[in-house]
């Protein structure tokens, strides 16, 4: 997998966690903690990886940046405003923190296909994943506009950006285990889940 240059790597690591009632990104998945995964994937995609949290001093050793939201109380979507704006670079693959199987293929698919649009977004199962997607510095303004109205759906920027959704023939084509890539911890039964996919 040649690496795309110019392209950041964002990973997401502010939620809550009510669910699983621990920090989910330093939960270990086999020998690794679950970001430990994310970013060794994340290395040899992109150019520098930027850990969007209120905690910098748990994640400082998995990413080059930490750095938290501008525009606070806004979930996902102020995550990923903030790792936009403190990006170096003008591409972003942007991941959740609670994805053990994030994939190489996978992103680099997603890179190469936003190359001449704002944000490359997976179809998978008739749904869509923007929580492993590419968004372009495009997409800041957008983005400000929409949480500055309160809106935090994810998707409910793309209408006014170029989205190239990448549909599953062409994510299964470079990634078969889909339904792993895409598999999230959120539970303490997901992480038995996710042990067993690792033995």
């Amino acid at each position: 997998m040649r690496k795309v240059a110019g392209v950041s790597g964002i990973i997401l690591a502010g939620g809550k966690n009510a669910r699983m009632g621990t920090d989910k990104a330093l939960l270990k998945v086999g020998p690794y903690f679950i970001i430990e995964r994310i970013a060794g994937v994340l290395c040899t995609l992109v150019d520098e990886i930027l850990v969007v949290t209120a905690r910098p001093e748990l994640y400082a050793r998995y990413g080059d940046k930490m750095v938290s939201d501008i525009m606070g109380g806004h979930g996902p979507l102020g995550g990923i405003h903030a790792g936009l704006v403190h990006a170096a670079y003008p591409r972003a693959l942007v991941t959740a923190c609670d994805m053990p199987f994030i994939s190489a293929g996978l992103g680099g698919l997603l890179i190469r296909a936003a190359a001449g649009y704002d944000a490359a977004v997976p179809r998978y199962r008739g749904y869509l994943e923007p929580l492993c997607a590419v968004y372009t510095k495009n997409c800041i303004e957008v983005i400000e506009r929409q949480l500055a109205r309160g809106q935090n759906k994810i998707t409910g920027f793309y209408d006014r950006v170029r989205v190239r959704y990448v549909e599953e023939s062409d994510l299964r084509a470079v990634e078969p285990n889909l339904e792993q890539v895409f598999f999230n911890v959120n539970t303490p039964d997901d992480i038995k889940k996710a042990q067993l996919i690792v033995e």
